[in-house]
């Protein structure tokens, strides 16, 4: 008798069970619903409507589970725990998303208090997991990354930790069906939501300003979105590329070839894949464009890689580099400190392994540059890149982006110029950039594009005053009498120099013609400059008439004059440029008795 009460019970029991895990799946449907749904057509007024709507309905499930006797219902305590911190996280999810921190503050403490005890059951691990993330979320939201790090470590931790008891994560999908059996995608959830960790390490790394070990992570969160397949291919493509300007600031070449080859060969496949679903529709029109738009944001990074590569050949060629170590272009002689096992200690597992990426790698080194014919190569490459990116990106569509391509194009050349070892080829390197430059200041307007068109005149001066030095050069070398032609092109590069120089100073200044008491601080090395620039190439013109000579020379002078002014106001400017500085209040000691000079020639 006693045992068919016993078995009675049990049956009783087991419904209630039943009952409770049919009425948690039947309203956290709803909320996910709401959430994942209907929240993107709240209006504008009710931005949250949905949204406060799903928190309604988790509060009343907490109060339900809360409930909840396990004594009587003999119901799994950690299956309950599992379904309550679910409730939790999602209330504190809400919170933080409609900016109540301090309610989402508490309410993920509380799971995180609830979970814990039994942090590495199957039935916990996932959601302790999103705990510790949305905690690292709500910290790095109110600008405070060490304690959003603290709680993002835990998670890593916990996943690993988990990884070797070698059990199989049961998540609340799973518990809401009451399936026995496990499945792959029970494993892949808990693995989003580890990469989803790694991914908000990398943002709270970048806020502490440890940017090398915030790539790291970039590139562990990219390599594992190709793992498990979650990912969209342009945004993919896109943060590949983007974190390969990051290694070849660090003339990391290796690395940064190799995630921009990554970043091509998605694309390619993404390509691919539109073109065999290709309709006329609205939707594949819109896809169509975007893989347009970032396909040429990709080719502007190769561009970039390419600058990057030319500029550091050239900077340790400029520095006489003959150690071994100044030829390492993978990272390998950084130092990271790396107790969290990131890259296993070598900076040559920064790649993707089942991606095979040689049809782009192949096509440029990732090597110093050492002679002409290596920088060619890099500027050949470099051209084909930027012209694929004007196939987008048009002066009259998208003027600030072409700008940037034609000053990129320009660069490129400046750069080549370097390794060309013979005088009147690199003048016409010059010239090509001056053509150029030109070309395209002519039709921008100065009133829309004023910063554009600022470095335009800054930099056609700089490229005049570089033809300039090779001409004179050129001219002190000879042994014969200079030509009237070959002394009236150095007076017109001496001309255009200032001109352009005097451009770029006059949108400087305000409306009376005055410069600023104070320059920005970005200003302050390029005005400087090219007031010492006007200064030097004014005294360059040639003039066979005295007064223009004395012309000339006071023109010199006032722009000498107005470098020391400036550094005597501003010590700023005075330590920034403390070289030109002194090269100046030298020089308007000198000049006036010059001055002096051709007056008193004038005159007698």
């Amino acid at each position: 008798m006693d045992n068919e009460v016993n078995f009675k019970m049990i049956v009783v029991a087991d419904m209630s069970a039943k009952e409770i895990i049919n009425d948690f799946k039947e309203n956290y449907e709803k909320v996910r619903k709401l959430i994942d749904g209907d929240s993107k057509n709240d209006p504008e007024n009710e931005p949250y409507m949905s949204k406060y709507k799903a928190r309604e309905i988790l509060l009343n499930m907490l109060k339900s589970l809360t409930k909840i006797s396990i004594s009587e219902t003999g119901f799994d305590k950690i299956k309950l725990d599992a379904m309550l911190g679910t409730v939790l996280v999602n209330i504190g999810i809400i919170d933080m998303e409609t900016e109540e921190l301090t309610s989402s503050e508490e309410i993920l403490t509380e799971a995180e208090e609830l979970l814990t005890p039994n942090s590495t059951k199957p039935e916990i691990v996932k959601t302790l997991i999103s705990v510790y993330n949305n905690l690292g979320i709500l910290w790095s939201n109110r600008d405070e990354p060490q304690k959003a790090k603290a709680y993002l470590l835990k998670a890593k931790d916990l996943y690993e930790t988990f990884k070797c008891t070698l059990q199989v994560p049961l998540p609340i999908e799973q518990i809401m069906n009451n399936a026995g059996e496990t499945s792959t995608e029970d494993f892949i959830l808990l693995e989003k939501a580890h990469t989803l960790t790694l991914y908000y390490l990398a943002q709270v790394y970048g806020s502490l300003k440890e940017n090398l070990k915030s790539a790291i992570y970039c590139h562990v969160t990219l390599r594992r979105q190709l793992q498990y397949s979650d990912y969209e291919p342009i945004d993919w493509a896109l943060n590949s590329a983007t974190l390969s300007q990051f290694f070849a600031e660090k003339n990391g070449f290796f690395q940064a070839r190799h995630h921009l080859a990554a970043a091509s060969i998605i694309l390619d496949q993404h390509q691919q894949s539109l073109q065999q679903s290709e309709t006329n529709d609205d939707v594949y029109l819109a896809k169509v464009e975007t893989f347009k738009h970032r396909s040429a944001d990709v080719s502007r990074c190769w561009a970039k890689y390419c600058l990057f590569l030319m500029t550091a050949s050239k900077t340790r060629l400029m520095n006489d580099a003959e150690r071994v170590n100044d030829a390492i272009t993978d990272m390998s002689n950084l130092e990271l400190e790396d107790n969290e096992n990131i890259c296993g200690g070598d900076m040559k597992n920064l790649i993707f392994p089942n991606l095979d990426v040689t049809k782009y790698e192949s096509k440029v080194t990732d090597k110093f540059l050492l002679t002409y014919q290596d920088a060619r190569e890099v500027f050949l490459n470099c051209q084909t890149w930027l012209n694929k990116a004007k196939e987008y990106y048009k002066l009259e569509s998208l003027a600030s982006d072409y700008i940037e391509l034609i000053q990129d194009s320009s660069q490129s050349y400046a750069y080549l110029a370097f390794f060309e070892e013979d005088d009147e080829r690199r003048a016409k390197m010059y010239k090509r950039r001056i053509d150029m430059l030109e070309d395209l200041i002519k039709e921008i307007n100065p009133t829309y594009y004023m910063q554009y068109c600022r470095q335009l005149w800054y930099e056609l001066g700089e490229i005049y005053c570089e033809v300039l030095n090779i001409k004179l050069d050129k001219l002190n070398k000879s042994k014969e009498k200079p030509t009237p032609h070959s002394l009236k092109k150095i007076n017109m590069l001496c001309n255009k120099s200032i001109e352009n120089h005097d451009h770029f100073l006059d949108s400087v200044k305000d409306k009376n013609g005055k410069m600023p008491e104070k320059l920005e601080y970005d200003l302050i090395r390029p005005v400087i400059s090219a007031y010492a620039f006007i200064g030097r190439n004014s005294m360059k013109r040639i003039a066979v008439d005295k007064r223009m000579q004395l012309s000339h020379v006071k023109k010199s002078y006032d722009s000498y004059r107005v470098v020391v002014d400036i550094c005597m106001n501003d010590e700023e400017a005075a330590a920034m440029m403390h070289e030109e500085f002194s090269l100046c209040q030298e020089m308007i000691k000198i000049l006036p008795v010059k001055i002096k000079k051709l007056e008193n020639e004038l005159v007698s």
